[in-house]
């Protein structure tokens, strides 16, 4: 499902999605396809269910957004150095 179509199936909510398929471009994580996992009205239980999908799946994509946001717009990050 693209972003837009999600936008307007649950509008003023927060969700946590999984990028079914993605690739990365520049300094942008670019999604092609999302499946909506949960539906939430505040960000700390969107936050919370996150978190604990990505406790238990590591390996996957998981994001949690509000449809208020126009486009999906995630930054990658580098890390560097030790971490501990």
């Amino acid at each position: 499902m693209l972003w837009q179509d999600i936008r307007e199936k649950h509008p003023k909510k927060w969700l946590v999605i999984e990028a079914k398929k993605f690739h990365q471009a520049d300094d942008k994580f670019v999604i092609e396809d999302l499946e909506v996992l949960d539906i939430f009205d505040k960000s700390f239980d969107a936050y919370d269910e996150y978190r604990k999908l990505h406790r238990k799946n590591p390996s996957k994509e998981f994001l949690f957004a509000n449809t208020e946001m126009p486009l999906l717009e995630i930054p990658t990050t580098q890390w560097m150095g030790v971490r501990t």
